[in-house]
């Protein structure tokens, strides 16, 4: 009898045990933070959910996100997010067998890798275009970590534009950080993975990799954030591992590596670069300096945001009179406002997890996290909406369709070159936007042709004076595919590629 009760006992006890193990010991807090810090741990989590054949990410239908961060006694360990946009309010920690028995996968969006994902919500998390971008001079480009590309919104109220923008881009793209629009009118995004930058063009097609100029070179670059440009258009990138740890490091115009900008000695694990008329302001993760200011030399002037409102700045956004809006990912977390000398003003708490931010015309904020686009309300910071969710999001830049090449620099606006502009959005469905430019009054056609050289639509044939124009293009009547436009303005011609995907 004692004997029998006392094996009872044990397999109790090892029940119990066994129970008391079932999640994982690290917090929610360290798990996101190690995984932002060094998204190599997620990338190598991802990885063992592979192997074992279980997702990668869960998003259910009441918009619980959940995606593996990290590993835990060869376990992998996932973070679930309740609140998209508040993720430090009620978010957990949890192993994949409590996932199973806590969610219903069967009406849940999957993703096993990126070319491998099972929607079972009924598109749940499927997003409709905006059909108010037609006339923008501008967009926003976000990058997107849990899908490697970079999305498109509108400046004015924040509306999603284009998913992909620039596609999924594996292994090109693992994690990007940061896209960039040049003066040669290239996109550049930093990876903080494979720690490169890469080029594509305007219609986000991949043209080559940038930087490092050789490839991957771990002794220059290793842990890649936020790059800048200087004013002469030589490219700077944040590094938070490595040989040059704690540096930024410069680029030439073709890639080439020049050294540091800003050695080590003064930052802790830094992440964005931000110009000033007289200065850089550049955000640390680590310690209690969270942003440093610089001269354009790369020279330390001052430890220039120090405050116990901030933990782990990001992205920094300059409004018109000069504060700032730093995005602090860690709590005291939200967007976190300051003045011109550093000296803060108030919290912006209803988004948190704060990696990307911008001011929209509208007068409010569009910020980014782990889960999701948010727009709050720049003076409450009370969340308006969630413009996209399910998606892991990082930093926010304008991008402007055809840049400013070929177009004078006097008043009157006028052109004095022949250009022809990506058409965008691109991909389209089924509208899109082809702006061109004379440089004087010539005969015009512009035409779009088949992958096959078969013409299907005539969009311009007459005679027009100096001046920018736009071309409403409807695919309507057209099936999905790649076509070509082709622009001829006197002795001048261009052709561009784009894609209709219904």
């Amino acid at each position: 009898m004692k004997k029998t009760l006392l094996s009872a006992v044990i397999f109790l006890l090892i029940v119990s045990g066994g129970n008391s193990f079932s999640k994982p010991d690290i917090s929610f807090t360290e798990l996101v933070t190690r995984a932002e810090l060094n998204p190599g741990l997620m990338f190598a989590a991802e990885k063992l959910a592979a192997k074992k054949n279980i997702p990668a990410a869960v998003f259910t239908r009441d918009n619980v996100i959940i995606e593996a961060k990290g590993i835990e006694n060869g376990k992998v360990v996932y973070s679930v997010i309740t609140n998209p946009a508040d993720i430090y309010n009620g978010s957990y920690t949890l192993f994949f067998d409590e996932i199973q028995k806590n969610f219903d996968l069967s009406t849940s969006y999957l993703i096993f890798s990126k070319n491998n994902v099972q929607d079972h919500t009924g598109g749940h998390y499927s997003y409709s275009l905006s059909q108010n971008s037609f006339g923008l001079n501008k967009f926003l480009l976000i990058t997107d970590w849990t899908f490697d590309r970079v999305w498109a919104f509108s400046p004015v109220n924040g509306d999603l534009i284009d998913t992909a923008f620039i596609y999924h881009d594996n292994p090109n793209l693992q994690s990007p950080k940061h896209a960039l629009q040049s003066v040669n009118n290239f996109i550049y995004v930093s990876d903080q993975i494979s720690d490169l930058v890469q080029k594509y063009d305007t219609s986000g097609f991949y043209v080559s990799l940038f930087a490092p100029a050789g490839g991957v070179n771990n002794t220059i670059v290793d842990n890649m954030r936020g790059i800048a440009f200087r004013p002469n258009w030589n490219l700077l990138a944040t590094v938070g591992s490595g040989t040059n740890q704690n540096t930024i490091q410069e680029f030439d115009l073709n890639g080439n590596h020049l050294g540091s900008f800003v050695p080590s000695g003064t930052l802790n694990s830094p992440f964005d670069i931000h110009y000033r008329d007289n200065d850089i302001l550049i955000s640390n993760s680590s310690g209690s300096n969270d942003v440093i200011r610089y001269d354009y030399s790369g020279t330390f002037l001052s430890n220039f945001i120090v405050s116990t409102n901030l933990s782990f700045a990001q992205q920094i956004f300059r409004n018109e009179n000069g504060n700032l809006a730093v995005s602090g990912f860690s709590t005291p977390s939200g967007l976190i406002l300051f003045d011109s000398s550093g000296n803060y003003i108030r919290s912006l708490t209803g988004v948190t997890g704060n990696r990307g931010v911008y001011l929209l015309s509208n007068g409010h904020y569009l910020v980014t996290n782990g889960a999701g686009v948010h727009e709050i309300d720049s003076a409450s910071g009370n969340l308006i909406r969630t413009v996209v969710s399910g998606t892991s999001f990082q930093y926010i830049s304008e991008y402007i369709p055809g840049g400013l090449v070929g177009v004078s620099s006097h008043s009157n606006g006028i052109p004095d070159k022949f250009y022809l502009s990506q058409n965008y959005p691109n991909p389209f469905n089924p509208k899109t936007i082809i702006n061109y430019s004379l440089g004087k009054a010539e005969n015009v056609t512009l035409k779009v042709y088949d992958i096959l050289g078969n013409e299907t639509a005539e969009l311009v044939n007459e005679k027009q004076n100096a001046g920018s124009y736009s071309v409403e293009f409807d695919g309507n009547a057209l099936s999905s595919g790649v076509y070509f436009y082709r622009f001829i303005a006197g002795e001048y011609s261009g052709v561009k590629r784009m894609i209709l995907l219904k």
